[in-house]
């Protein structure tokens, strides 16, 4: 758990710097693509390679889709894992279209709208990638209003998150961007293969791995940390926005 508190952080840091670049800083709003592009694509480079390789993906969460998660449970009932199956995708293929749908909405806007600058899309951007961190720490909109699972090591989606941050830099193309975003939609298709046809490493039933019993996460700490860790992050970016 600390390496994704370390990435919330980062993210944090991110999103901060660049908004204030942007509404207090505008000459120097070139950076912007000068430098933090060519940085974020490092970043969300190695990222993404940490979860594809085995031997570096070291979190449950992001990980059950390998083999190595997998500890059977040797009485599970492979019809109830067809059902659970058959239910998440319905969700998720809703989930999709949801959140893909407002993207796209989110990109047209700044390709038919003069007054939605590139900087801001930007800001757009990392914000939906310090929110990925923040439904792993502290709340999940996904969880909790549509996928009903316990947690992050039960999510059907949650290596989705690289496809859903990087699917916006689809409307700035070049090199850097394009590579972040097939960086991503590998990650996306790994796990839809392993959701496919090893169905059995997702379910706590079939998947010892997955079940709190297994689990050495400080889940109910980081639940009663949430009000204070919320408004640290906003009265932060407050404070930082306030013009001098």
């Amino acid at each position: 758990m600390w390496k994704t508190t370390v990435k919330l952080s980062i993210s944090f840091a991110l999103l901060l710097n660049t908004a204030i670049f942007v509404f207090f800083f505008d000459d120097y709003v070139y950076l912007l693509d000068d430098i933090l592009i060519p940085v974020l694509f490092v970043y969300f480079l190695l990222d993404s390679l940490s979860v594809i390789i085995p031997k570096l993906n070291k979190d449950t969460f992001s990980g059950k889709y390998m083999i190595k998660f997998f500890k059977e449970y040797p009485k599970y009932n492979i019809q109830k894992i067809k059902e659970l199956r058959s239910r998440e995708n319905k969700i998720a293929l809703l989930i999709f279209f949801l959140y893909f749908g407002g993207v796209t909405g989110v990109g047209l806007l700044y390709l038919y709208n003069d007054w939605f600058e590139l900087k801001y899309l930007y800001l757009v951007f990392l914000f939906i990638n310090l929110s990925d961190y923040i439904c792993i720490m502290l709340w999940c909109p996904f969880r909790d209003l549509f996928m009903k699972n316990k947690c992050c090591n039960t999510c059907r989606i949650s290596n989705w998150d690289r496809l859903m941050k990087f699917a916006l830099l689809l409307f700035i193309p070049n090199f850097y961007t394009i590579s972040i975003f097939i960086m991503g939609l590998l990650v996306f298709i790994i796990w839809e293969i392993s959701y496919t046809m090893n169905p059995q490493y997702f379910f706590p039933i079939s998947n010892e791995s997955l079940r709190c019993s297994e689990c050495d996460l400080p889940c109910r700490i980081r639940k009663k940390e949430q009000p204070w860790l919320v408004a640290l992050l906003i009265i932060s970016l407050i404070i930082a926005l306030k013009p001098p």
